[in-house]
């Protein structure tokens, strides 16, 4: 079983924070892919996605609109305007209400516009750095990773509570933030859509075709600025993905689902089971050709035309 730190650490939102951060471009440019050139379909649940969740501009929110706060920690960007009395307290699941906009003129010059939330009765203010104009002209989005819409949890609840699912990844979490053993590719039920962390904002609660729970986080929002990765069309699919790979055994299949590997099988079946390599090396031999797969996690895999000859998982 895999032993991980309960959830993660600040340091380590951090890092994915950042990583997930430089991939924007490169993401935005495939999304403008797909609608410039009509052959490059986007999948169902892509556009499961972009029908139903796209994220809004601030200038889009109304009064009393609520969110559900992700952190146990108060964001250092949100600053609250009487002291509170107890600022070690944990503010995760507690629901921020937005009160509005109010300016702000720097020594006479430029106004600027704060954002206002109230959360049992004091007042928060988040800093723009934007004029009225500035963000009307950029549907400006702030930056508040911790703050989630309700309305959008309930919407997720909605839809998907109750829907029958292929889960794409192993990797679950149980109800106390703990990785578990999982399998994917085969179909759950989603139990209920719960608020995640500032990272991946969404959990999903699932029941496999076993009896067995778990959870796995990510993001419903195809314009997201971190986590396009971990999005839910990365990690559930409609469509069952055993009916893409009727050539693959029984025996192997069940592998696969629990990413697992076994001499003889094929370079598909391998990356079906472990996902891409990060690195592979090509060596031509007398014999055939030799092929290397690298991953980052220490595993390697030693192909000989085109078979599995030896592993280390």
């Amino acid at each position: 079983m895999i032993k991980t730190k309960k959830y993660h650490t600040v340091y380590l939102f951090t890092f994915i924070f950042l990583f997930f951060t430089c991939y924007l471009d490169a993401a935005s440019m495939v999304r403008r892919k797909k609608k410039d050139n009509p052959d490059d379909l986007a999948s169902k649940e892509f556009l499961f996605m972009e029908k139903n969740f796209t994220s809004q501009s601030c200038t889009q929110w109304k009064q009393g609109d609520k969110f559900v706060y992700l952190s146990d920690d108060l964001s250092v960007l949100l600053h609250p305007e009487t002291p509170l009395d107890n600022p070690n307290q944990s503010f995760k699941n507690k629901i921020f209400t937005f009160e509005g906009m109010t300016e702000e003129s720097i020594l006479g010059y430029k106004s600027y516009v704060n954002l206002i939330f109230d959360c049992e009765g004091i007042k928060y203010r988040f800093e723009t750095g934007k004029s009225k104009d500035d963000m009307n002209k950029t549907s400006y989005k702030p930056l508040l990773p911790d703050l989630i819409q309700l309305s959008v949890l309930e919407k997720a609840r909605e839809l998907l509570s109750g829907k029958k699912l292929y889960i794409r990844t192993s990797i679950w979490y149980n109800d106390e933030g703990y990785e578990i053993e999982g399998r994917k590719y085969i179909p759950v039920t989603i139990i209920d859509v719960l608020p995640g962390n500032n990272i991946l904002p969404i959990q999903f609660r699932f029941v496999d075709d076993i009896g067995k729970e778990g959870r796995v986080f990510g993001t419903l929002f195809p314009d997201a600025n971190i986590g396009q990765f971990i999005s839910f069309d990365r990690l559930f699919t409609f469509d069952n993905p055993r009916d893409k790979y009727k050539t693959i055994n029984n025996e192997n299949w069940s592998r696969i689902t629990s990413g697992k590997v076994s001499k003889g099988m094929t370079k598909e079946e391998c990356r079906l089971s472990l996902g891409r390599p990060n690195e592979v090396k090509r060596i031509p031999t007398y014999e055939g050709l030799k092929e290397q797969w690298f991953y980052n996690t220490g595993a390697y895999l030693f192909f000989e035309d085109g078979l599995l000859t030896s592993f280390r998982q």
